[in-house]
C-alpha cells in the first residue's frame, strides 16, 4: 500500500527518519530492534509505531481502529 499511515510521530522521530532515509510508509516493513536503534525510542514506543504501522496497512483498518487495537487491546 502505497498511503503513509498516521502516526504519532514527534518531529525529532521524523528528523532521524529522514536522516536514515526511511519513508514512514516503510515502517511496517522495519523490526523493532531497528526502529529503536534508528530512531533511539524504547522497545514500547518502537511497539506502537509498528503495530499502528502494521494495522493501517491492512486495506479495511484505518487509524482509529488501529488506535483502539494497539492502545486498548495491547494488540502489536
Amino acid at each position: 500500500m502505497s498511503s503513509n499511515p498516521k502516526l504519532p510521530l514527534t518531529q525529532n522521530e521524523k528528523t532521524k527518519l529522514r536522516k536514515a532515509k526511511v519513508k514512514i510508509c516503510e515502517l511496517h516493513t522495519l523490526g523493532i530492534d531497528q526502529l529503536v536503534q534508528m530512531m533511539d525510542i524504547s522497545v514500547e514506543r518502537a511497539m506502537i509505531i509498528k503495530g499502528l504501522a502494521e494495522f493501517q496497512n491492512v486495506p479495511s483498518i484505518g487509524y482509529k481502529l488501529a488506535e483502539k487495537l494497539v492502545y486498548k487491546l495491547n494488540i502489536y
